[in-house]
């Protein structure tokens, strides 16, 4: 095998969970190691597990009304425009959600040809003009962002000042103007314009 053909893992990142009780400001974190960036879905399970074992030393009443505010990517290597790279990858079927680059992609590129490699280029230029905002959170993706583009964040704020990320992530993927994409380099915010 040479060096080309090996697979090309996205390594050494992390999920990072963060629960909170909106009535009483009490929050456990735990942080979910993965060498691959994996899947929201993926993660969530996994936070559930460790939740789960992490219980006995919780207080019971932190559970009720308990609700995730985050769960966010954490890559080694943050660069925006390797995230828009990958994204437009990602559009056109070179990467996988779960996995990043396949065993054997190297082959798979040569036997794709220049129109390929040309319509590659297009969409990748396109997504970088429609980048918003990039970061890791998405707090930082949101700060990050013009402000024409920035959304009310206020009523996702419970009584301790403290937003919900993850019900305003939820709305943004809803409202279908913009996306968000979770890359092994950092989070994208894209305009659908």
């Amino acid at each position: 095998m040479i060096a080309i053909d090996r697979p090309h893992a996205t390594s050494g990142g992390a999920w990072l969970a963060r629960v909170r009780n909106p009535s009483s400001a009490h929050e456990y974190r735990t942080l979910i190691p993965t060498n691959r960036l994996r899947t929201e879905e993926w993660a969530q399970a996994q936070a559930v597990i460790a939740a789960s074992r992490d219980t006995p030393q919780l207080d019971a009443s932190f559970w009720e009304g308990a609700a995730l505010y985050e769960l966010t990517y954490l890559p080694q290597l943050v660069h925006r425009e390797r995230a828009v790279a990958w994204a437009a990858l990602l559009e056109l079927g070179g990467v996988t959600p779960q996995r990043g680059w396949r065993p054997g992609v190297a082959a798979a590129w040569a036997g794709r040809g220049d129109r390929w490699r040309d319509h590659l280029e297009g969409v990748h230029q396109r997504m970088r003009e429609q980048v918003i905002g990039f970061g890791t959170t998405l707090a930082q993706v949101m700060w990050a962002a013009d402000t024409p583009h920035c959304m009310e964040i206020e009523e996702y704020r419970d009584g301790f000042d403290e937003v919900n990320w993850q019900l305003l992530g939820a709305d943004v993927q809803k409202a279908a103007m913009s996306t968000l994409i979770r890359t092994p380099y950092g989070l994208l915010w894209l305009d659908n314009g």
